[in-house]
């Protein structure tokens, strides 16, 4: 029996690395105004996107799964923290993340785990360097909702500089490097893309709509204005696939780009060993936008609104070691249960007060009810409520209108005056809410 000493010993001198690795790694991947029209595993694949239909493919893909807010500084915050971000008073982008409000990553920091953001930072007040999250950084060098796809300025760990690589490339790259250094650690890597984001605006926003509109009335294709995002020369690949439209061709090829550098990080995974043991969410921070040219279809309207194209958005998830593969799940989700899900499977205690909830016992079977009773939306004059199959709406005008989601994703036929009963106590719903995080928030 002595010669197999060398192998016990052998053993036992890799259990504690066995006993860190049961920690899984945290990897969020959020990108930037991407429609739920232009992911090929959702509603249709005139885009084709291999690498994000690969964690629909090995994990679960969450057919209704919201963002907090039409736009991203809102959206983001409430990812960050698993509140709804009118709580702390985050209602527009030029609002800001209170310091005493515990964020996913710095809690996974007192958690000894090793801690990155590379992106784009959407938030006003302190930089993330000096929050006290992150052990790495790389990102926007001043809060901001553009980074320039070819030459960005950005801070790394506070200190600025300017780089001469394409975005998207850039941030796979740092992002894959970070996961080679620390595949010996449990690690919580945030990736948030400016990808596809317009670089910077041509028109009024509105004006953009309209003329957009206007064109798909008339039945004709409309080349909306738009500052190039793909790498130089790519966009010329999409040409015949959306002849006489240069800007929705460029934003293809802009999402392509995006596809491929999701593939490099979850490459990077595979390659380290740890695609089992580690968690992995990707979403949208909102919908797509005429002047970004990606695409929400089948959902109504666009970026800025509470119709479903602006806040229902690309939500995927994967965790080999723990969930099933292949899973589509129906029940609305929000961008704030990635927080609690994310703590509960890393054993980090939670903090009180989140409107989020941990999917995995809904993944896996053990709760067969939905997450969410009720999930509420807030921007400027405009309120939803989504409850079950029901969605109820006020507009920018004021208008209410009531949904029922199963039969009619695409918000065409309103039940506002044949269900108004319904429509009151949603929006009675709304108001009760509204009243109480808004007074949180003073």
């Amino acid at each position: 029996m002595r010669p197999l000493l060398p192998l016990v010993l052998a053993l036992c001198a890799t259990l504690p690395c066995f006993a860190e690795r049961a920690k899984p790694n945290v990897v969020v991947l959020l990108v930037d105004d991407l429609g739920s029209g232009d992911v090929s595993c959702l509603f249709r694949d005139t885009v084709k996107t291999p690498n994000i239909d690969r964690l629909a493919q090995q994990g679960v893909k969450f057919s209704a799964g919201y963002s907090t807010a039409p736009l991203c500084g809102p959206s983001r915050a409430g990812f960050l923290s698993g509140r709804y971000q009118q709580r702390f008073g985050f209602n527009g982008n030029r609002d800001g993340i209170p310091t005493d409000i515990p964020l996913l990553p710095g809690l996974l920091k007192s958690a000894g785990y090793r801690t990155a953001l590379f992106g784009k930072w959407h938030s006003a007040g302190p930089m993330p360097h000096e929050r006290g999250c992150f052990d790495e950084t790389l990102v926007s060098a001043t809060s901001s909702p553009f980074i320039d796809y070819f030459h960005p300025k950005l801070a790394r760990n506070g200190k600025v500089e300017v780089f001469q690589e394409y975005s998207t490339d850039l941030f796979a790259r740092e992002a894959s490097d970070f996961i080679r250094r620390n595949a010996d650690r449990p690690f919580a890597l945030t990736v948030t893309f400016n990808a596809p984001h317009i670089l910077r605006t041509t028109k009024d926003a509105m004006v953009h709509l309209k003329d957009l509109e206007a064109g798909q009335a008339a039945g004709k294709v409309v080349d909306i204005p738009k500052i190039p995002t793909a790498r130089p020369g790519e966009a010329a690949r999409y040409a015949a696939q959306f002849p006489g439209d240069t800007a929705r061709a460029d934003t293809v090829a802009t999402i392509v780009a995006l596809d491929e550098a999701v593939g490099r990080i979850l490459d990077q995974l595979k390659a380290s060993g740890l695609e089992q043991d580690t968690l992995v969410f990707f979403f949208g921070d909102n919908g797509g936008h005429p002047e970004v040219r990606s695409e929400n279809t089948p959902l109504r309207d666009y970026k800025w609104n509470l119709f479903e194209g602006g806040i229902r958005v690309p939500f995927l998830a994967r965790y080999p070691a723990k969930w099933p593969a292949g899973r589509a799940f129906l029940h609305p989700v929000s961008s704030l249960d990635i927080l609690p899900t994310c703590l509960a499977a890393t054993g980090v205690p939670a903090p009180a007060g989140l409107d989020g909830v941990d999917l995995t016992p809904f993944l896996r079977g053990e709760k067969p009810e939905a997450p969410h009773d009720h999930l509420y939306f807030s921007i400027a004059k405009q309120a939803a409520v989504r409850a079950g199959k029901w969605k109820y709406v006020r507009d920018q005008q004021g208008g209410q209108h009531l949904f029922d989601l199963e039969a009619d994703v695409s918000e065409s036929k309103d039940l506002a005056t044949t269900e108004p009963a319904r429509l009151k106590e949603l929006a009675d719903r709304w108001e009760a809410w509204n009243t109480k995080v808004r007074a949180e928030a003073k």
